[in-house]
């Protein structure tokens, strides 16, 4: 990745429009320079000023002496291009601007994409249009008019900020500076004419000050470079918070298939997050909260927590929220839970550990059960229920040095406080490493929140070549579909083209009955809709009174179909049904998506999706991820099936969708049939960019 230094962390930064009032756009920026006592030269440019708010202005850009890293440009959008051209003949790095007015309209958006083709070119790199700017803590950058600063001016601290909406993005800020949280950078890319929100992802990955990064935005253009981002962020061991506003059918509606009806681009967006270990936060509170525990200390190491509570009551709240998140609540010991009750003889459970009341005579036991239950085996997370005992100075006293100790004996563990405390007590426990929280639900989602970052199974967003995969010839029926396919590593039931009820016969006498028949049109994508599919056909009489039947049901569904024959196919009996399917999302390219198949695959909605290709591995953990997996699996005794065998189809399939990314819409294999003795596809269905458009 080109480095974003020059934007990020200037020498000398130009604000061309500078204004003497801090309270407008070109003020801003530089009253907050000067706030921050930012150590690089500030450059105002100013034709009608010989000084801008007490120091030194030039008349043009070309005025100034010496290099210029960067240039923040607030002036009106018909000045801007003009600006940019002297930026670049002057060698100027990076290039925010503040002004709108681009990529809205069909001239606009020429006029933008022109001038960020003109400036990679010449090695400038650009934030924006519309962009509110950035700040970066540690060099007390601060190239932002953003009027979040004027009530909230930022510590110092880990958490990087990058979204496309200032607005939305400065809200967060507030929201979260409220909360104690302290920054490294905060960035808003406006209209992405170059940089992007990946691109800032990137940067924070490689950046030893950032240890957070909270992201939101309301689209992508490049989904495999926000994707690489994303895993760098994951393998860098640094969690990435998410919103993802907006959802699109633009997804679902590029391909004729199942799978297309499924993976739409915000569940591409969702799965995408997911198997790149981001969380993604439904609200901004939520947002928030995440941000408070994360940005608190460690992060969980598994998604086993401890709650050890002063109130039954809570202890079952929590126990509900934990396993609707996903958490797990692995009880302690019998010999931990003796040891407890020896310490307070009404303390009970095994986690939640309920302490009851009867510990207010010494509430210094509260620090001692729960030292207990982390003596006996590992946890990710501690959540400690307080309720009142901070509003009681005679009870916290007893509590504080205690908590305190247990607290920094697990340095590696995070610890959330659930109590209602005055202001002065909740920052005392934020400052000895707690978070704290006043609504257990809200700290328990927020825990399930960080303990999703890593040990997520997308290893990769940017895939190998895969020349083996490329398919040829026409695509256009499930037969020719299945004949391609098949060279590339999947597999079918034994079936067979005809053309009459003679040539069905004698293909059913050598696979025998029961078969399956099937109308064979490449107009038709759906045959069991259009009355093209019969089951369980015994025997010849009824496979020949079947054929005509099926053709006049086709025609009468499709009066203009081309009818080029059937198909018969040795019938499968047993096994689980799975869709296994790709699609070529408008943002990521191709997708594979596996989950419940035949006939209830839209009414199950059960599916796992991830980026193409993957491999067999990944392929594996999806389909467990879903119901179809778990009956793979063996459900109520029943036999279990192949789920490597299936596993490798997934994996092949995955690779064929991504090797012909360029010709191939997508992909339905629909069911697959998962047999203990291997999987075999029973219907291909395959539709071309050119079909879906």
């Amino acid at each position: 990745m080109e480095s974003l230094d020059a934007l990020f962390r200037p020498r000398s930064v130009a604000i061309v429009g500078a204004s003497s009032d801090p309270n407008k756009v070109g003020g801003r920026p530089l009253a907050f320079l000067k706030k921050a006592e930012y150590a690089g030269r500030i450059l105002p440019v100013n034709p009608g000023a010989s000084q801008v708010q007490g120091i030194a202005a030039f008349g043009a850009l070309a005025d100034i002496d010496g290099p210029i890293d960067q240039a923040i440009v607030a002036v009106p959008a018909g000045q801007v291009l003009a600006v940019a051209d002297q930026c670049m003949a002057l060698g100027v790095k990076a290039l925010q601007i503040f002004s709108a007015g681009f990529g809205e309209g069909a001239d606009a958006a020429r006029d933008q994409a022109a001038l960020a083709r003109k400036a990679r070119a010449a090695g400038m790199r650009i934030l924006g249009p519309n962009s509110l700017g950035l700040f970066n803590t540690a060099d007390g950058f601060f190239g932002t008019f953003a009027t979040a600063l004027d009530g909230a001016w930022p510590k110092a601290g880990s958490i990087g900020v990058a979204t496309q909406s200032g607005a939305f993005g400065s809200y967060f800020f507030g929201m979260a500076q409220q909360r104690g949280l302290r920054f490294s950078h905060f960035v808003a890319t406006g209209n992405e004419s170059d940089v992007d929100v990946a691109d800032c992802i990137a940067f924070m990955v490689q950046d030893p000050q950032t240890r957070l990064i909270v992201t939101a935005m309301e689209g992508c253009k490049d989904g495999r470079k926000l994707a690489a981002a994303l895993c760098a962020a994951r393998d860098a061991g640094k969690p990435v918070l998410a919103m993802k506003v907006g959802v699109s059918q633009a997804g679902a509606q590029a391909a004729a298939t199942h799978t297309g009806s499924l993976s739409g681009e915000d569940r591409v967006f969702d799965a995408v997050l997911h198997g790149c270990g981001a969380f993604r936060a439904a609200s901004l509170e939520a947002l928030v909260d995440a941000a408070c525990v994360a940005g608190a200390g460690p992060l969980p190491a598994t998604r086993d927590l401890l709650v050890v509570t002063t109130s039954g009551g809570i202890g079952v709240l929590s126990a509900d929220e934990a396993e609707a998140t996903g958490l797990g609540l692995p009880p302690i010991s019998d010999t931990a839970h003796t040891d407890i009750r020896a310490l307070a003889a009404l303390a009970d459970g095994r986690n939640p550990v309920d302490t009851s009341a009867g510990i207010l005579a010494d509430l210094g036991l509260y620090a001692r059960i729960a030292a207990r239950a982390l003596d006996d085996r590992p946890f990710g997370a501690v959540l400690c229920y307080l309720a009142h005992i901070a509003r009681n100075p005679a009870h916290w006293a007893q509590l504080r040095e205690p908590l305190y100790r247990l607290r920094a004996r697990h340095p590696a563990l995070p610890f959330v406080a659930v109590l209602l405390a005055p202001d002065g007590i909740a920052a005392d426990l934020e400052a000895h490493g707690f978070c704290v929280f006043t609504d257990p639900s809200r700290a328990v989602r927020a825990i399930a929140a960080c303990a999703q970052h890593g040990g997520i199974d997308q290893p990769s967003a940017v895939p190998p070549a895969l020349p083996a995969r490329v398919l040829h010839g026409s695509l256009a029926t499930e037969s020719l579909a299945k004949a391609a396919l098949a060279g590339q590593g999947l597999r079918f039931a034994p079936e067979r083209v005809v053309r009459d009820a003679d040539e069905a016969a004698a293909a059913a006498r050598e696979m025998g009955y029961p078969v399956v028949l099937k109308i064979v049109s490449p107009d038709i994508a759906h045959k069991t809709e259009a009355g093209g599919v019969a089951l369980g056909v015994a025997d010849e009489a009824a496979l020949r009174d079947a054929l005509p039947a099926m053709h006049a049901r086709v025609l009468a569904y499709q009066p203009e179909a081309r009818i080029e024959g059937f198909l018969v196919a040795r019938q499968m009996i047993g096994g689980v049904e799975v869709l296994v399917g790709t699609q070529c999302d408008p943002v990521f390219g191709p997708v594979v998506t596996v989950g419940t198949g035949g006939v209830l695959t839209e009414l199950a909605q059960d599916v796992a999706t991830r980026l193409a290709p993957v491999s067999a591995g990944v392929a594996r953990a999806m389909l467990l991820s879903t119901k179809a997996g778990r009956l793979c699996q063996g459900y109520r005794g029943s036999t279990p099936a192949d789920i490597d065998a299936l596993a490798a189809q997934i994996a092949a399939l995955s690779e064929v969708a991504w090797a012909n990314r360029a010709t191939i819409a997508g992909i339905d294999l629909n069911p697959v049939l998962a047999l203990p003795e291997g999987a075999f596809a029973l219907d291909a269905l395959i539709v071309t960019h050119g079909d879906s458009a």
